[in-house]
């Protein structure tokens, strides 16, 4: 072979290595791009989910001091706050303390609401109230200890 065949042989092989190596760091800018992006994107969704978390256990705080203070009726609170519960941890409901507010949910949950509630005739309404009057007669008081207790403990967690 000549000394010119192997040059050009040698010129090529070297072509083909820089093409390789651009093509090589183009992939490895993608690749740290799109992991950068996962990172922003899994920082943005544990921001959101903490804001979320935030804002259940303020609200849980609120309805559970305007339970135990009277500022709201014992079966739209123990609904509000059941339903709360479900989206900060279900496993409370577990824990006897809180039950009342899924014992109340549960007896409740056949009225109907919202516009459904608007609705209906005089008379069924007075029905489903006098039905939510006695709910609330039988279990307003343990309904207001467990929102004592509630509030008490988150209180203390986030202290």
């Amino acid at each position: 072979m000549s000394e010119s065949v192997i040059i050009s042989m040698i010129a090529f092989g070297a072509l083909i290595i820089v093409f390789l190596l651009v093509f090589i760091y183009k992939k490895y800018l993608l690749l740290k791009k799109n992991r950068l992006a996962k990172q922003e994107q899994a920082e943005q969704i544990n921001k959101v989910r903490q804001e979320k978390y935030t804002y259940v256990l303020d609200s849980l705080k609120v309805l559970s001091q305007a339970l135990v203070s009277g500022q709201v009726g014992v079966v739209e609170g123990s609904i509000r706050i059941k339903v709360l519960i479900d989206h900060l941890d279900p496993e409370f409901h577990s824990k006897k303390a809180y039950k009342v507010f899924s014992d109340i949910f549960n007896e409740t949950e056949h009225i109907p609401i919202l516009k459904a509630w608007k609705n209906l005739d005089k008379r069924t309404k007075r029905k489903y109230e006098a039905f939510m009057a006695d709910i609330e007669e039988k279990r307003a008081a343990e309904a207001i200890e467990a929102a004592g207790v509630l509030n008490s403990e988150l209180n203390r967690a986030l202290h």
